[in-house]
């Protein structure tokens, strides 16, 4: 049977170049979102959906996933799988970019 301590991750510390690759991976995702007209990125939602968005990135790192357009892509489909004013993530989802 399984503790319910086995499910949780570790502290993770990142080196700088790890860190350097988020912050480039959070801001191709934002820009991405902006760029797209996606109601998350409206002033309204914008402080919570950067902090979905950047929380998102951390956890994948954690798991292992150091690509910065991979870390990107899949936290803008994150939001199109679990966000309906992701405009954005529905145009990604549609150019296919959010399978597996």
């Amino acid at each position: 049977m399984s503790n319910v301590i086995d499910l949780v991750r570790p502290e993770t510390a990142f080196d700088p170049e790890a860190v350097t690759v988020l912050a480039a991976a959070f801001d191709e995702a934002w820009s991405h979102l902006l760029a797209s007209g996606s109601e998350c990125a409206r002033p309204a939602y914008a402080r919570a959906m950067r902090e979905v968005v950047a929380r998102r990135i951390i956890e994948m790192a954690q798991y292992g996933i150091k690509d910065r357009n991979e870390l990107a892509n899949k936290a803008v489909c994150f939001l199109a799988a679990n966000y309906r004013h992701s405009a954005a993530a529905r145009q990604s989802a549609g150019r296919g970019d959010c399978q597996g």
